[in-house]
C-alpha cells in the first residue's frame, strides 16, 4: 500500500477528498486487521470506521519518516484492542476444560495442512474460535506481538496469554484433522 505524500499533506488540513482517497487506498489492508478480530463483517466495519476516525483525527501526529501503513496498522490494532476493554465485561465467558494429552495417532503436519487448505478456510475457522482465544491467537501469532504486551492490552496474565493461545491452536488442530479427514472421506468416494 503506497499512500502519495500528496494525500497524506492534503488529509492533514481535512481535505474529503483526499480522506476518500485515503480510505479508498488502505480499506482493504485495514479491514483485513479487522477481519481477523471480529466474526462478523458489520462488526468489523465498525470497527474500521472507529479507526479511521482516530487516522484522520490523529494525522497531525503522523510522523514521514514512519510507513504510513505501519502507523495506520498500529492505530487500527490499538482502536480493536480499546474497543474490546471497552466491551470486556460483555464478552462471553470462556468455559475451561481439560483436554486428553495429545492424541499421537492423530497428529496433522501443519505443512501438509498448508498444502491442502485454502488460507479463507483458516481464516473461517479462526473466526470460530472463541472470541478471547481468537482476540490473544491473531495478537500474538499473526501480529507478532509478545505474550507480556498482549496480557499488558488485553488486562490478564501473561499465563493467561499463553493459555489462550494453545487453547486456539488446539481447536484449530482438531478442526484441520476434522477438515483433512472429511477431504480423504472425500476423495475415497
Amino acid at each position: 500500500m503506497e499512500i502519495p505524500a500528496d494525500v497524506i499533506k492534503a488529509c492533514r488540513k481535512n481535505d474529503r477528498k483526499a480522506q476518500f482517497e485515503l480510505h479508498r487506498l488502505s480499506y482493504g489492508m485495514l479491514m483485513g486487521i479487522c477481519l481477523r478480530y471480529e466474526r462478523n463483517r458489520e462488526d468489523a466495519e465498525s470497527l474500521l470506521n472507529m479507526g479511521f476516525l482516530k487516522i484522520f483525527t490523529n494525522m497531525d501526529k503522523y510522523q514521514d519518516n514512519v510507513p504510513f501503513e505501519a502507523w495506520a496498522r498500529r492505530i487500527m490494532i490499538n482502536t480493536i484492542i480499546d474497543n474490546f476493554r471497552k466491551n470486556k465485561k460483555y464478552i462471553e465467558r470462556i468455559e475451561v476444560r481439560e483436554e486428553s494429552d495429545l492424541d499421537f495417532n492423530n497428529r496433522v503436519s501443519f505443512n501438509e495442512a498448508d498444502l491442502q487448505f485454502d488460507a479463507e478456510v483458516l481464516e473461517n475457522m479462526i473466526r470460530e474460535l472463541p472470541a478471547i482465544s481468537q482476540k490473544v491467537f491473531n495478537m500474538h501469532v499473526i501480529d507478532g506481538f509478545s505474550h507480556k504486551d498482549v496480557a499488558e492490552m488485553l488486562g490478564m496474565s501473561v499465563g493467561t496469554s499463553k493459555w489462550h493461545v494453545s487453547n486456539a491452536r488446539k481447536i484449530l488442530k482438531k478442526k484441520i484433522v476434522q477438515q483433512k479427514e472429511l477431504a480423504d472421506k472425500t476423495l475415497v468416494l
